[in-house]
């Protein structure tokens, strides 16, 4: 089959490369060098001269052509040998559009038309926004195939497709754990599903807007209210308080505050106390809704069972007090116990006021639970997230340095589809003192809550950053 290409560009060269043995190629152009540059990638017969000559296409073989492609580096050309080769008979015509806008007139000569443009800022897009993994257009370019996967965060994430459902779209295929997956109004999108969308090309930041979209969830993914005890003046300005502001600051309805029932506290004086600061906790007085539990036990205990029986985003405690031999004294018993309600944990110091949020960067699963949680938070409450990745020193083992930006940059990406900034931080050192060295009073310092128990002896990097840091750290760990 013969194909005549107009054009010695990069493009040609590539299709070129790109071809079966079975096409006879002959290359038009004006540019010698450019022509010798084709030579060099495939021994196939070239033309000096002007492509938009019917003179020069003839000689080219024009009329027994299975295909013309127009490469040129000019529309006028490349338009002139569209009506040449479709005037010849051309059973393929196919053209570069170099101005988009004129993209009209190839499809009105009844030409295939590519626009260079597009596809490279289809690629740009691609690189530029990780949410959207391909994307095609067909239909003369009124439609558009776009393929997304589906984060924790999408607006889409857990709705069944008749939930969804619109006239503009429609969902044609689900990648799932490897599967090719079949869709009906039935199908619910998962967290880490590839969805292949078919819609308008006119539609396409609509689709864009539904499917890889941003929507602050956390603490929901959990629950929606917000536990904490009260058996002192104590908790009722550390723990209590920073509850509430906690509720204000992020997806949660409530505070629940635990306390034991004054009935069962046989010391009077105690009891009256007691009632007195329970008195306190009103929802004019913290903000926020509030629901009072009295227990006739612990009601530090009782903390569990209202996680374990009802809607619960977290738990809230007081950091224990520092040991001078070991600074992290207190914080394994304290996330040991808590932990097995399997939702975050806020532990507080006495300031309640964040305006910062510290997130250390890791490509992990839980690493990044952690991360979405921070930027969460940091949408609701207009808080900054810094990113904090640290890599090994020069001297010690692999240098993880590029791998440590790349952390802090998915961060970046991820927070941005939520309009949340993220000023990075990226050194190489101790991890546990470069954490520490960020954290201040006013910050939150967001982690992955430990896998498993946390010894007392080497508790971890997130345990030892909390210890030994400023600030309250809430422990995220992976949704269940």
């Amino acid at each position: 089959m013969r194909a005549v290409v107009v054009g010695a560009g990069a493009t040609t060269r590539e299709l070129i490369r790109r071809l079966g043995d079975s096409w006879d190629i002959v290359v038009i152009d004006t540019d010698v060098a450019r022509l010798e540059a084709v030579k060099r990638v495939r021994d196939v017969e070239t033309i000096h001269g002007d492509g938009s000559s019917a003179v020069t296409l003839r000689s080219a073989g024009i009329d027994s052509a299975a295909t013309v492609v127009a490469a040129a580096g000019s529309d006028e050309v490349n338009l002139e040998v569209a009506k040449l080769a479709a005037d010849a008979g051309a059973e393929h015509i196919v053209a570069l559009a170099r101005v988009p806008e004129r993209s009209d007139e190839y499809r009105a000569a009844g030409v295939r038309v590519i626009v260079p443009s597009s596809l490279a800022a289809r690629d740009m897009e691609i690189v530029m926004e990780p949410r959207k993994l391909a994307s095609t257009t067909f239909s003369a370019g009124k439609a558009e195939a776009i393929e997304f996967e589906i984060t924790p965060d999408s607006p889409v994430q857990g709705k069944a497709l008749k939930e969804i459902h619109s006239d503009l779209w429609v969902v044609a295929a689900i990648l799932r754990d490897g599967k090719l997956v079949v869709p009906h109004g039935g199908t619910r999108l998962l967290t880490g599903d590839r969805v292949t969308i078919v819609g308008s090309a006119a539609d396409f930041s609509l689709l864009v807007r539904t499917f890889a979209g941003g929507v602050s969830r956390f603490p929901l993914n959990f629950g929606r209210k917000v536990v904490v005890a009260l058996s002192s003046q104590a908790d009722l300005a550390g723990p209590v308080a920073e509850a509430a502001h906690f509720v204000r600051n992020s997806n949660a309805a409530s505070v629940v505050v635990v306390y034991r029932n004054p009935d069962s506290i046989k010391n009077s004086a105690s009891a009256e106390e007691l009632e007195a600061l329970v008195a306190r906790v009103t929802p004019d007085e913290l903000g926020v809704e509030v629901e009072l539990r009295a227990v006739d036990g612990d009601p530090y205990l009782a903390r569990l069972d209202v996680a374990s029986e009802e809607s619960v985003g977290a738990i809230v405690a007081p950091l224990p007090k520092r040991s001078f031999f070991r600074p992290y004294s207190g914080i394994p018993k304290v996330l040991n116990g808590l932990s097995s309600a399997g939702v975050p944990v806020l532990l507080t110091r006495d300031d309640v006021q964040f305006d910062h949020i510290v997130a250390p960067a890791r490509r992990t699963i839980s690493s990044d639970a952690a991360g979405r949680a921070a930027i969460d938070i940091a949408r609701r409450s207009g808080a900054k997230v810094i990113g904090v990745a640290v890599a090994n020193p020069t001297f010690m083992g692999r240098d993880d340095l590029m791998d440590r930006k790349h952390a802090t940059d998915w961060l970046r990406r991820e927070a941005s589809v939520q309009d949340v900034h993220v000023e990075r931080h990226v050194v190489r050192g101790n991890p546990v003192r470069v954490i520490t060295s960020v954290m201040a009073p006013d910050r939150l310092l967001v982690v992955s809550m430990p896998p498993g128990r946390v010894g007392k002896w080497n508790p971890g990097i997130a345990v030892w950053a909390a210890a030994r840091g400023q600030g309250s750290v809430l422990f995220v760990p992976l949704v269940s």
